[in-house]
């Protein structure tokens, strides 16, 4: 272990106690970094380089919702969301979520068992005042009684939003359902029930145990701030310093929960789940020890290496064989909470499978067996250790805000020296306790298992206190234990073999200094069957490629089964592949592999040594796909319930889909898709494949380390390959060009409802159609959804509490027209929600127009730093590039070009264009509407916790079978200031305003009504090479 290069402080200088210069970090890592321990115990890691275009701080807090009190569930949640609302330094409560979204920046936070991290990132510029407004959360936060009644509703709002969702749902039931006397089995999200209705019904003072659990909890000895900045590292001490050395320390012991969260009465069980969704799964969960201090031995990612492998001999390859399961999840070391952990292994299971569910858990202690027999093998540990290593060596940035939010989280499970370098550090091969967790923990008398399927709704007679969840638990029969503790070795599982994908060659190709922004495309082949840009990489400087390719043949939609039978064929190649490229995988290659409405999308990425292997072997079997009738079968039951679920999604993405769905030219709806899917036979798909396969157009791009004679090398085995077999002509010209969207006429206001089979909140989508995509159109709309973003959460999140999810911005389609997008999920009826959007709406021109110039040029600029901010990863930037080709634009400098458009917009530009296409009162205003309501299946739901719901201004609170009525409070301002720094509860009041809405147009039958519109011509691309060579035939 590498020993702290450590400078202790003289009592001059007293904030500062230790410094830390000597973090690991990789060779190809320019980032400069330092580790500090202020004198009240603050662990912080500071990280610099002059080219940051965006900076970020996270704050973590060693403290979660394993720690609430049992009497009130939630408050750690709860108090997440009250620190955003304002301190004594700075009252405003959206003073910080404007100072961060106004500026390009964005801020979020979570809180987990035992860890509440809250980060932002912004423009490098303002990061000191961002700093000193974050501080003050952790130094006097306000916790107003008017903030503390509203953020509840936030919080009740986000139970809502995950009460039909199945991964919260089996969650809370895993918890509920252990040991009641140990703190892992409580409610951690929090709603009305818990933080209002009981409380008040037992006398407690919700607000005062809020700031009783801060006081007793908050202690700068349990925080870890990671500071991101273009800031030398000595400016950015110097800020941290000033404004968190005031952050109290309470001296608190950093907590370490009981060891076993079951208990013994909880093992040996079995519990049948009844889903939302249709989908069937098989959860076998042990508790392990918390192995955290010896994470340089890990013995977790040793068996979780093997058990979850899915190459030859392996759990997953034999259950397919078998036609039992179709994917497998492992996670060893599911890391909770410090002193306890889980081993987790998940399947999910066939229509057989699922009434084979015993034998299947007998092949997974089947498996362990084998591994225990063959015992621990050095060359295994060292294969794990240097995909780590490699993996660390070479690792890609992440977005500002995630990666101080990462390390945040960590910085206290390892030495300051390790906290980049820890996760990927195994370095001491230890079979003794690899061998102790095979033979004391993962057993069958420690496990409980989890069996999810709808088939269970007649037996399910238990239901889950928060979320309702039917379920009925049983032991284990003893018979299935025993067999389990005496498997039979069979030869069909073994231990995977040495990985032949892992590089060796890690030599950058190109010779080009390292440039200051990533180097643009260029076009290098094109031909009646293909089109290539390649793009070397002199930017990122890693030993990575990233090759995508666009098979494009419109035949994969001509009708609902053609476009089912392109989904099949998908599913066919990606489940044939799983033994060949899971290797692949652990050596950092992976595949993508998409059916579009146009065709195909293949993306090969990763480390480039051995890519074109794998690529290769991609293609080979994409040409010569065998349809084998009993996987056929799997894939299709698959692709159906994939189907049958789109009516169970969150009502917010069916929103977004209904606008997609009816602004399109033409595309298939879920039903007629799903009306098609069953007659499908695997003859009808081999004819498919042949059709579908035998003309397309390829286009395609190849970004990072790789050579021209890379690039073409690689096109031309995808002609190769395609020709041995006589496929691949030349696409029709008519069948290249993207859908267009349809054009909504001048002064129209028309709506349409879908229909949801589970949740039973609201959605609205309201989409405001205004113009195609060019340069000028594309800077006037984004600078206008920046200046409305914050404002939009703000008064109808954060004042009138429509609901959890409020999202405002740009939507555009492929075929390049846009428009402005308002979305919102609530309990309360759409009639209500529609309006107070309006309001809103009607308030931006007021809002834009008093706005004080400094602070317009400041977003304005701030929204120009965020728009040129390069990437932070290649595989983000090959991503954009990519979009670019297949939107056929080509427009690869765009951020650059807009930016310089930006910077000319006035507000004037922002009022013309509000009074043209936004504003209630124009004629020219082109609305469309998609509400998405709870159908009488959802209504009828097995859930008892219903969500609230707006009636006549009134909401219903459901607490236990008792329900109160009380009025809602009278609707806030809808716009507030801009800054009121002066007052801690005053809101700045506009009086109330009446509004007409004009008469909406229901959309009865979509297909008529498309038929009546015309459509927009395509966006036309920005370089002269909008169609391929194939126009020319």
């Amino acid at each position: 272990m590498p020993v702290e290069s450590e400078k202790q402080m003289s009592s001059v200088d007293s904030t500062i106690v230790r410094i830390v210069d000597n973090i690991k970090k990789s060779d190809c890592d320019s980032w400069n970094y330092r580790g500090l321990e202020l004198s009240n115990e603050m662990l912080v890691v500071l990280i610099s380089h002059p080219n940051i275009d965006k900076a970020a701080a996270a704050l973590d807090v060693s403290i979660g919702s394993l720690a609430n009190p049992r009497d009130v569930p939630g408050i750690a949640h709860f108090l997440e969301h009250m620190l955003f609302m304002g301190s004594s330094k700075y009252p405003g409560e959206n003073e910080y979520s404007k100072l961060i979204e106004g500026n390009g920046g964005r801020s979020n936070a979570f809180t987990s068992g035992d860890h509440t991290n809250y980060y932002f990132d912004i423009n490098p510029s303002l990061l000191p005042e961002a700093l000193d407004v974050f501080a003050q959360f952790f130094i006097s936060p306000l916790f107003s009684a008017l903030s503390t009644d509203r953020e509840l509703e936030a919080v009740n709002s986000e139970y809502e939003g995950y009460l039909y969702e199945d991964g919260w749902r089996f969650l809370q039931l895993e918890k509920s359902t252990s040991d009641p006397q140990h703190p892992y089995s409580g409610f951690a999200i929090g709603n009305s029930e818990s933080l209002r209705t009981t409380p008040k019904q037992r006398g407690i003072d919700i607000r005062k145990v809020l700031l009783e659990f801060y006081e007793a909890q908050y202690s700068s000895n349990r925080m870890s701030l990671a500071v991101l900045g273009n800031q030398s590292l000595d400016e950015l001490e110097s800020l941290v310093m000033k404004s968190f050395n005031d952050v109290p320390n309470k001296k608190l012991k950093q907590v370490k929960y009981p060891s076993d969260p079951y208990g013994e009465s909880k093992r040996k069980t079995i519990y049948y789940v009844v889903p939302v969704k249709e989908f069937r799964y098989l959860r076998i969960r042990w508790v392990i020890p918390d192995h955290k201090d010896l994470y340089y031995c890990n013995p977790e990612s040793y068996l979780s290496h093997l058990i979850g492998h899915e190459g030859d001999g392996s759990l997953l390859s034999y259950l397919k064989k078998l036609g039992l399961a179709t994917e497998l999840i492992v996670s060893g070391g599911t890391y909770v909470a410090s002193g306890f952990n889980f081993f987790t292994v998940g399947l999910v299971l066939t229509i057989e499978g699922l009434s084979r569910w015993e034998e299947i858990i007998y092949i997974v202690y089947q498996y362990m067996a084998m591994v225990r027999k063959e015992g621990p093998k050095e060359w295994i540990f060292d294969e794990c250790k240097n995909f780590n290593a490699m993996h660390f060596q070479f690792r890609e940035k992440e977005p500002a805000d995630d990666f101080v939010s990462n390390l945040a989280g960590r910085m206290r499970n390892y030495p300051l020296t390790e906290c980049l370098s820890g996760p990927y550090e195994i370095r001491e091969f230890r079979p003794d306790l690899i061998i102790e967790e095979l033979n004391e923990y993962l057993i069958p008398s420690k496990m409980r298992v989890f069996l999810v399927s709808k088939e269970f709704t007649s037996i399910a007679t238990e239901k889950e206190k928060w979320y309702g969840t039917q379920y009925k638990q049983e032991y284990l029969p003893e018979e299935l234990i025993k067999r389990c503790e005496t498997c039979e070795l069979i030869p069909e599982l073994h231990l995977p073999k040495p990985n032949e994908f892992i590089p060796t060659d890690f030599q950058l190709f190109s010779n080009e200094e390292h440039s200051a922004r990533p180097q643009l495309p260029i076009k290098i082949k094109e031909n009646d069957f293909c089109r290539l840009f390649y793009g070397e990489d002199t930017f990122y400087r890693l030993p990575k490629a990233y090759l995508y390719f666009e098979l494009r043949n419109p035949l994969g939609s001509a009708d609902p089964s053609y476009s089912n039978m392109n989904a099949l064929y998908v599913g066919l190649v990606e489940d044939s592949l799983t033994e060949i490229v899971y290797p692949a995988q652990l050596g950092g290659l992976y595949y993508e592999l998409y059916a579009l409405e146009y065709g195909i999308q293949l993306t090969v990425y990763g480390f480039n040594h051995k890519i074109k292997q794998l690529f290769e072997t991609i293609i080979d079997r994409m040409v010569n796909i065998k349809v084998n009738s009993q996987r056929f079968e799997i894939i299709k039951e698959k692709v159906k319930r994939s189907l049958q679920n789109f009516r169970r999604n969150d009502p917010h993405r069916m929103a977004r889909y209904g606008v997609t769905y009816l602004t399109a030219e033409h595309q298939w709806n879920k039903d007629e898709l799903l009306s098609c899917i069953d007659g499908i036979t695997a003859h009808d798909l081999d004819s498919f494949i042949t059709r579908m396969l035998t003309r397309f157009f390829t286009d395609s791009l190849m970004y990072g380390n790789l050579t021209k004679d890379h690039a073409l090398e690689y096109m031309s085995l995808i002609e190769q390959k395609f020709q041995e077999k006589r496929f691949y002509q030349p696409l029709f010209p008519s069948m290249w060009f993207n859908e267009r969207e349809l054009t909504l006429p001048e002064g129209c206001n028309y709506a349409y409802t879908m229909l949801n089979d589970a949740h039973q909140l609201h959605a609205i989508g309201i989409y405001l159609q205004c113009f195609q995509q060019t340069l000028e159109n594309n800077a006037l709309l984004e600078l206008f959804c920046h200046f409305v973003y914050e404002p939009c959460f703000d008064q109808l999140r954060t004042k009138e509490q429509l609901g959890y999810v409020v999202k405002s911005g740009a939507c555009r389609s492929l075929g390049g027209v846009q428009g402005f997008r308002v979305i919102v999920q609530s309990a309360r009826k759409l009639d209500h929600v529609n309006q107070r959007i309006e309001l809103f709406i009607d308030s931006i021109r007021d809002y834009i127009l008093n706005m004080p110039d400094d602070i317009f040029k400041k977003q304005r600029e701030g929204y120009m730093v965020k728009k040129v901010e390069i990437p932070k990863s290649m595989h983000s930037q090959g991503n954009e590039f990519w979009n670019e080709i297949t939107s056929h634009q080509f427009c690869f400098d765009r951020p650059q070009l807009e930016v310089e458009i930006i910077k000319s917009l006035e507000r004037t530009d922002l009022l013309r264009f509000y009074d043209h296409y936004i504003s209630l009162n124009s004629i020219h205003r082109r609305k469309l509407s998609v509400h998405v309501n709870p159908s009488a299946i959802a209504l009828r739901g097995t859930n008892d916790k219903k969500p609230i719901i707006d009636e006549e201004n009134t909401e219903t609170i459901i607490a236990g079978g008792v329900e109160h009525t009380v009025k809602l409070t009278e609707q806030p301002p809808i716009i507030d200031t801009i800054t009121d720094k002066d007052s801690k509860e005053k809101e700045e009041i506009i009086p109330e305003k009446q509004i007409n809405l004009p008469k909406e147009e229901w959309i009865d039958n979509v297909h008529v009504w498309k038929s009546k519109l015309s459509c927009y011509p395509l966006a036309q691309s920005y370089e002269k090479i909008d169609i391929p060579v194939l126009y020319k035939l």
